[in-house]
C-alpha cells in the first residue's frame, strides 16, 4: 500500500528492506500498514459476487490473509511474494488454521515456472509499486502465468489515497515524512487509472478500472483507514 521509505531497486535489495518490514525492524514496528490482519473488504466483495474462479494466484500476498479468506472458502489459491519472511508468515497461519493454501517465494516480474497455472489473479497493492516498464512487465509475467480467459482484479492505490495514507502515517510515526505540497514533490509515480490502464493494455483486455477503497492499519494504534484506490479488472485473451 506504502512502500518502506526509501525502498531501493533491484529484487534482491527489495526483498532485504521488505523482510526487514515484515521482521518488525522499521518505522511501522511490528505491523506494516498493508497487513490489515483480514482480507481486503473488496476482495470480500468481489467473491460474494461470484467474480473469482478457477485456480487463483494471489500476487504479492504479503502475509497472505486474501488468499486465506479464499481458501476457507474453497478455492484453490496459490500465494506468491518475494519475501521469504511474509511467505513464512503467511504459511504458519495457513497451518495454524488447517487451510490448504500453497504459499511461494517468486519474482512478480518473472513468475518462471508458473505458466498456464491461473484462472483469477488477484493483487492488493503490488502493481502500484511499479513505474511504467515495470508495470508492462508485470503485466506480461501474469499474461504467462494465466489460462486464455482468466480474469485480473487489481487493487492498486491511487495519488489521492497514497496522500491520505502518509499524511495519516506522519502523523502517527515521527520517521515517517509528511507529504509536500506539490509544487514541492520531486518527480514520483504517478498512480493514476491511466497509469494502471496502459501497463496492462498491451497483453490484456482492460474491461473496467473504478473508484473504491483499500483499507490500512496504522501500525501505532491499529487504527483502520481506508484510503482512495482504483479497482481494474484485466481480461487475458
Amino acid at each position: 500500500m506504502t512502500e518502506p521509505v526509501g525502498a531501493p531497486d533491484g529484487p534482491a535489495r527489495i526483498t532485504e528492506v521488505f523482510d526487514a518490514v515484515y521482521r518488525g525492524e522499521s518505522p511501522f514496528g511490528n505491523r506494516p500498514p498493508w497487513d490489515i490482519g483480514a482480507p481486503q473488504p473488496t476482495y470480500v466483495a468481489l467473491e460474494h459476487a461470484g467474480l473469482i474462479g478457477g485456480a487463483v494466484l494471489d500476487a504479492g500476498c504479503g502475509t497472505g490473509e486474501d488468499a486465506l479468506h479464499l481458501a476457507a472458502n474453497g478455492y484453490a489459491v496459490t500465494g506468491l511474494d518475494l519475501s521469504p519472511t511474509a511467505i513464512s508468515i503467511a504459511r504458519d497461519k495457513a497451518r495454524a488454521r488447517g487451510l490448504d493454501a500453497v504459499f511461494e517465494v517468486a519474482d512478480a516480474l518473472d513468475l518462471k515456472g508458473w505458466e498456464g497455472c491461473f484462472d483469477t489473479v488477484i493483487d492488493s497493492g503490488l502493481a502500484h509499486t511499479f513505474e511504467g516498464d515495470g508495470l508492462r512487465s508485470y503485466a506480461a509475467a501474469l499474461h504467462r502465468a494465466c489460462r486464455p480467459g482468466a480474469v485480473a482484479h487489481i487493487l492498486s492505490i491511487s495519488d489521492r489515497g497514497s496522500a491520505e495514507m502518509q499524511a495519516r502515517l506522519a502523523e502517527a510515526i515521527e520517521e515517517i515524512p509528511a507529504p509536500l505540497p506539490d509544487d514541492d514533490e520531486p518527480p514520483r509515480l504517478k498512480r493514476s487509472a491511466d497509469h494502471l490502464r496502459n501497463g496492462f493494455a498491451d497483453t490484456w483486455t482492460v474491461e473496467s478500472i473504478d473508484e473504491t477503497l483499500m483499507r490500512g492499519v496504522i501500525p501505532t494504534t491499529s487504527e483502520l483507514l481506508d484510503v482512495h484506490a482504483w479497482l481494474g479488472r484485466f481480461r487475458r485473451s
